[in-house]
This record gives C-alpha cells, sequence and structure tokens, in this order.
C-alpha cells in the first residue's frame, strides 16, 4: 500500500511523491540529498515517506525551476518565499527582446538541461542501457560543448552515480557500465587532438594505488583542451615510471588526481618519491576530493592544488 496512516497523519511513498510532483525518484533523491531541499522521515525498514507539506514543498519547487529557476537558488526558501516567486511569475510580464532577457533565459535554459541530462543518464544506467548513455553524452556535447559537459554534466553526474552506488540504490555492475561509459567517450577527445610541437607537455596520471582514474582522464582531457601536449598514463602508476615519463616527453608538469583512499601512507610515500625523482624543476598538480587529506605532504613536495576546473585551467595558464 503506498500511503501510511500514522497517528492520524498521512505518510506518503516515494512512488506517491513521484506521481503527484511529476519529478522522478532520482532528481527527488538528489534533491534531497545535494540541497536538503526536503527533509523526509524513515519506517522501520528505513524507506523514506513524505509529508502532504513536503509534497506541496516539492510541487512548487517543480513549478519554479520548470520555469527557469536553479534548485541551487531556491532549494532552502521558505514556503512564502517559494509562494512569492511563483506569484510573480504568474503577474509580472517581462520585457521582451531584451539582450539581457536573452543572456538570462539561455543561462536558465542550460541549467535545466544539465538536470534533464544527469536524470536520463541515471535512468538509463539503471536499466543498463549503454548504448542510450552513448547517445545521451553525444547529445549533451553538442548542445553544451566539451568544457560546459564536464564541469555541469560530467562531474555532478558522477558524484550523483558515486552517492547512489554507496546507499546501496545502485548496483555496482550498473556504476561499472556508466563509468566505462564515460572513460570511453573521454578517452575518445583526447585521442582526437594532436600534439603540438610549440604547445607545453604534461603527464597526467595517479599514484600507486589510487586506482579511480576519471578524475586524472577528465583533467588530461582539460589541459588538452587548453592547447597541452597530454602524455595520459592511466591509474595507479610508482612514482618513477611517472618520473620517467615526464623526461622522455620533456614534461615540465605532471599533474595527479587523488579521489581514493585519503591519507593513504602508501600514497604518501610515492609522493615524495616523485619529487625526488622529478627534481625541483617539474611543477607538480593535484586534483581530487581527497587531496585535503593529503595537505601537508602536498606543501613538503610543492604541489599546486585545484580545487575546480576552473583552478585547474588558470593553474595551466599560469604555467603555461
Amino acid at each position: 500500500m503506498q500511503i501510511i496512516h500514522s497517528a492520524g497523519s498521512k505518510r506518503f511513498s516515494m512512488k506517491v511523491v513521484s506521481n503527484r510532483t511529476g519529478l522522478s525518484a532520482h532528481v527527488i533523491r538528489a534533491w534531497e540529498r545535494r540541497y536538503d531541499a526536503v527533509s523526509p522521515g524513515r519506517d522501520p525498514n528505513n524507506r523514506r515517506f513524505y509529508s502532504e507539506s513536503d509534497i506541496e514543498r516539492l510541487n512548487m519547487l517543480k513549478l519554479a525551476t520548470d520555469a527557469g529557476f536553479s534548485i541551487g537558488q531556491i532549494a532552502n526558501y521558505s514556503e512564502d518565499e517559494l509562494k512569492e516567486i511563483l506569484d510573480k511569475l504568474n503577474v509580472i510580464e517581462l520585457p521582451v527582446n531584451t539582450q539581457a532577457q536573452e543572456a538570462s533565459v539561455g543561462k536558465l535554459s542550460s541549467v535545466k538541461n544539465y538536470e534533464s541530462y544527469i536524470e536520463s543518464f541515471i535512468t538509463a544506467t539503471e536499466q543498463m542501457d549503454s548504448k542510450t548513455l552513448d547517445s545521451l553524452i553525444v547529445k549533451a556535447e553538442t548542445e553544451l560543448g566539451i568544457n560546459s559537459l564536464i564541469e555541469n554534466f560530467l562531474i555532478p553526474l558522477l558524484a550523483q552515480i558515486g552517492e547512489l552506488w554507496r546507499s546501496g540504490e545502485l548496483r555496482i555492475a550498473n556504476e561499472h557500465m556508466a563509468s566505462h561509459v564515460i572513460r570511453t567517450y573521454l578517452g575518445s577527445v583526447l585521442g582526437s587532438h594532436n600534439n603540438n610541437p610549440t604547445a607545453p607537455s604534461i603527464v597526467v596520471s595517479t599514484p600507486i594505488d589510487q586506482w579511480h582514474d576519471l578524475g586524472s582522464l577528465i583533467t588530461a582531457v582539460v589541459a588538452s583542451t587548453e592547447g597541452w601536449n597530454v602524455t595520459y598514463l592511466g591509474a595507479s602508476l610508482p612514482a618513477e615510471e611517472i618520473a620517467g615519463a615526464a623526461r622522455y616527453s620533456y614534461s615540465n608538469v605532471v599533474a595527479l588526481s587523488l579521489i581514493y583512499p585519503s591519507g593513504d601512507p602508501v600514497v604518501i610515500q610515492e609522493l615524495k618519491k616523485l619529487r625526488r625523482s622529478l627534481g625541483d624543476s617539474v611543477r607538480i598538480i593535484v586534483t581530487g576530493r581527497a587531496k585535503e587529506s593529503y595537505d601537508s605532504v602536498l606543501k613538503e613536495i610543492d604541489a599546486v592544488s585545484a580545487d575546480s576546473l576552473g583552478d585547474l585551467r588558470n593553474v595551466l595558464e599560469s604555467l603555461r
């Protein structure tokens, strides 16, 4: 039964909420985890349940996002603030044919497209539909461009897939299939860029025991689109191999991605060894969500941290 009665109040299952709001279960869960848009309860079996006020709030959020607002902008608005926004949308006629309006509409449309692509990708992942995953990425690149695709689609998508896998809502086989599709796409983008004899060179990899390679592959693609000659080595290489590749390719920069595990003593020793092997003239760039756990050794080896793709591009430009 979809509606659970308890102490005179109604509790609604995810299926009912999805039907009544027009939001998919994926979007509802994402809005909960990433934005705290609603806070459902849990029954004794740890299943989510929602109240009538949760449904009303989600309906208002959907109406606002359908009108062009980003969920990140309005997720924490009060019910009164959301009603005020919706009232204004109904009574205020916006001026037409102005540059400001066109820019605003284009930006809001892009936000909606990002979320739509992510939702569609996760649905196809659950259905083990790799052909649809391939076509979605190609369509997204055509519409968004490679830089926006990576920053606003692939990175949030990978974070959401990881959350679904960790919570048990996505099987490891589904996660591996999705990662393989993304990895294959990024590899094809990287392979399509030809070396330029006058461009600077960079080696991209992960230290030994860091097996998650999508972060380093994204770094490689970004460096390539920024005009660098990229030597991409894949994941989990010993320090001496990374240093050897840098010498062989005449690279003055090495970029590493640190995703998992955090604070690994083996990785710490490998980072120190890499600095000794490279010498002081080669710069080291580090990206990835686990890098903060290595702050001490990163300072010791004089590595440059990049917290976002924007930071990475700025660092690459400064080292150019």
